[in-house]
């Protein structure tokens, strides 16, 4: 399946979504009707269980993101709170996300890719959050992601001194995860991509929401403490782990199926 119309296209590949902002003249900027259709396209996402892995990733040499549309900025506030709806989705979506930034990031674009799980820079992006340059307050939601995420000095240069950061320093940061060159983005994000499509579900998406919850520190509620418990369970009574002990024997690729296995099954000798 695949849409590519508009601003921003979505196509599914087996168990690997993409969606690929795509409007390099305004930098990949969004607009509310482009936000709206991102947002739709987190949904087909979410519904899909064949899906295990999401890449997200922008179309031009210069820029991933520049995020929310200047011009629509100077409006009521309504494309912020849109765009917050936008960000607290693709953060708690369940499957594993890697941005793939084929450029540089500038305001809410970097906080789109602050979302992922695992961020692919390539060498020469820089990332700048201008807010506080024309006057405005960044959103509590985006400035609590930015410290969980990255610490409170890493987010106070980033926000509050709008300084702006090259690769290294966002990979030293942390804020990278890997750092490639240019011609190597798409082939390291593809790879990275099929590697994770390939490990068990329960597992991985199981230990991306207690790492998230734990950097919330949610997990630490009751509710949350046995929800975790609950996800390493089913890990453990899952046919996955069937799969891959036999596979390990076997010396063979696993096929994992997220599936909870039935009494009295066990892993063959």
């Amino acid at each position: 399946m695949s849409d590519i119309n508009g601003a921003i296209s979505l196509i599914l590949k087996g168990a690997i979504a993409s969606i690929t902002l795509n409007n390099p003249q305004k930098h990949n900027s969004l607009s509310a009707n482009d936000i709206e259709l991102f947002l739709s396209h987190l949904e087909c996402v979410e519904t899909r269980p064949e899906l295990r892995v999401l890449v997200i990733t922008g179309n031009g040499p210069k820029t991933f993101c520049a995020g929310v549309s200047l011009a629509e900025l100077e409006g009521d506030g309504a494309i912020e709170d849109l765009f917050q709806k936008l960000t607290d989705r693709l953060a708690k979506i369940k499957i594993p996300t890697i941005c793939a930034m084929n450029g540089s990031a500038f305001g809410g674009g970097a906080e789109i890719s602050l979302c992922c799980d695992f961020r692919i820079g390539v060498k020469g992006m820089t990332v700048q959050i201008p807010a506080a340059r024309f006057g405005l307050c960044y959103p509590i939601n985006g400035i609590q992601r930015y410290i969980q995420r990255l610490g409170v000095n890493t987010a106070k240069r980033l926000l509050m001194a709008a300084e702006t950061l090259d690769a290294e320093t966002l990979l030293s940061g942390g804020y990278l995860t890997h750092l490639v060159e240019r011609d190597e983005l798409t082939e390291t994000a593809e790879q990275m991509a099929e590697n994770l499509s390939k490990l068990a579900p329960l597992a991985v998406t199981g230990m991306k929401q207690i790492c998230d919850q734990m950097v919330e520190g949610s997990l630490y509620t009751e509710e949350c403490a046995e929800n975790a418990q609950t996800i390493v369970q089913n890990c453990r009574q899952s046919k996955d782990l069937l799969e891959g002990l036999n596979a390990m024997r076997e010396r063979r690729q696993p096929e994992f199926t997220g599936e909870i296995r039935s009494d009295g099954e066990r892993p063959e000798d």
